[in-house]
């Protein structure tokens, strides 16, 4: 049975907590389009949604969401699931990275935690013009933290040297940027090429392609911004704090909305209120205002880990973006993910701008080295 809600465009609710009114900036309130079905596992199972964009046809995009006690589900934008792959995988975040050289074509993947008992590291799955995905990983995982158990995973690639990697976050705070590699016989594999740190519990991250930054979400602290180059310094700037403008514990999934000209939307889950707080993507990352989700015939979101969002076309209910997040109390069952017409998110204050393709999302040409 499909999920999936017409809801209304307007509702009321508090603020992203309660800090005095000239720091919590303006709020806006959108009402959730559709949902997915709910996933097949009850208690804290859902967790990180990520959306791939198909390469011609924006109606056959697709949204893959975590089940931490199940494998990677996949879903039609009408929040119907298509799939369900590595059912067993037990994947916490996902992520996708695009164009990835793969026996001498461009292809999509799919890049998840996954803590399986006997199998815990990272997973990659080739995902074809069909929307299919298939494992893809060399030796069944990559191994991650010399066999420690992964939480948050991010993809990034470098626009200057086309190579692709991605960021794995422990629960510790240690954080490992592994670049992929093309293993041979359609199989990825990875080597570790940098170590950072943050000083507590972390898991969400996210990679800005094309202004080189990699922001990291300490869960009891805020959000750190490090340089994403392989080569950059170790060293983060926190950028946003616990306890400002509203950011309240745990501070948990990151994404990035992008726009033209490098401008663009910094978005993280502020989980101890129940909303998301908005900052700029350029410059110093200033906060702009917070989004505080309302019930409609679509029931609230609560307890959000996992965010994702896209400034391009997706479906016919989503032609202009759509933000994407988890709801750890979802009234119609176990835990699910609920979407939002970017119209309704940006209201008067922010862009929209569908037209916009982010960098390194092309796939003609030779692969990348």
């Amino acid at each position: 049975m499909l999920a999936v809600v017409v809801a209304a465009m307007a509702g009321a609710g508090a603020l992203c907590a309660a800090p005095p009114a000239k720091e919590a900036g303006e709020v806006v309130r959108p009402v959730a389009k559709a949902q997915t079905v709910p996933v097949s596992h009850g208690g804290d199972a859902a967790d990180d949604p990520a959306i791939w964009l198909h390469p011609s046809n924006p109606a056959r995009s697709l949204l893959l969401g975590t089940d931490k006690r199940g494998g990677l589900d996949v879903y039609n934008l009408d929040g119907s699931r298509r799939e369900t792959v590595s059912p067993r995988c037990r994947p916490n975040n996902v992520d996708i990275l695009y164009g990835f050289g793969l026996g001498g074509r461009r292809v999509d993947l799919a890049v998840a935690t996954v803590r399986a008992g006997d199998a815990r590291g990272v997973k990659v799955w080739a995902i074809d013009a069909t929307g299919r995905l298939a494992d893809a990983t060399a030796g069944g995982t990559l191994g991650v933290f010399g066999g420690k158990t992964p939480y948050g995973v991010c993809c990034y690639r470098d626009v200057k040297t086309g190579k692709g990697y991605f960021f794995v976050v422990g629960k510790s705070g240690a954080i490992e940027q592994h670049a992929l590699r093309d293993a041979g016989g359609g199989r990825v594999t990875s080597a570790c090429v940098r170590r950072l740190k943050v000083g507590s519990i972390a898991e969400g991250c996210v990679a800005d392609d094309e202004l080189g930054w990699l922001y990291v979400a300490e869960e009891g602290v805020g959000i750190w911004k490090f340089a994403a180059a392989a080569d950059g310094p170790a060293k983060g700037r926190l950028i946003a704090k616990v306890g400002e403008h509203g950011l309240t514990a745990d501070v948990e999934g990151l994404t990035i909305y992008y726009a033209s000209g490098g401008k663009g939307y910094l978005i993280a889950s502020s989980q101890g209120s129940n909303t998301f707080c908005v900052y700029a993507r350029e410059g110093d990352n200033r906060y702009l205002l917070t989004v505080d989700p309302q019930a409609g015939p679509i029931d609230d979101v609560n307890d959000t880990d996992g965010v994702a969002v896209t400034n391009r076309p997706t479906s016919r209910q989503f032609p202009a973006g759509v933000l994407v997040v988890q709801d750890g109390h979802n009234s119609g069952g176990n835990q699910n993910f609920k979407l939002y017409d970017w119209r309704d998110v940006a209201g008067r204050r922010l862009r929209v701008d569908p037209a916009f393709r982010r960098p390194g999302r092309g796939r003609k040409g030779p692969p990348p080295r």
